[in-house]
């Protein structure tokens, strides 16, 4: 039986005045992530009520697992420290099955 991909939603709610620059860091990292191992889906959306919503689909956890220690996330690590209303919420999910 072959392991159901994993997908994870990422939501960053920036302060108003980082908005626009937590928004290009990530849009920026976005192609790097396509380049790591597993990596199938890594897209950013906006909300219209200020949140940005980073859509991953890993095709194993282990290998999202392993995206946590990579140099793109300490980019973003570093890049939004001190810039968002509260701490990224991270939605680990699987179809249902």
């Amino acid at each position: 039986m072959s392991q159901p991909k994993c997908r994870v939603i990422a939501i960053f709610q920036p302060n108003t005045e980082s908005y626009e620059e937590v928004k290009h860091l990530l849009l920026e990292i976005t192609p790097l992530v396509y380049l790591e191992p597993g990596c199938e889906e890594y897209d950013l959306h906006e909300t219209v009520d200020g949140r940005l919503i980073q859509i991953e689909t890993w095709t194993t956890r282990e290998l999202w697992v392993s995206h946590g220690d990579q140099d793109n996330v300490a980019r973003i690590r570093a890049g939004i420290a001190g810039k968002l209303e509260q701490d990224v919420e991270v939605i680990e999910m699987y179809a249902a099955s």
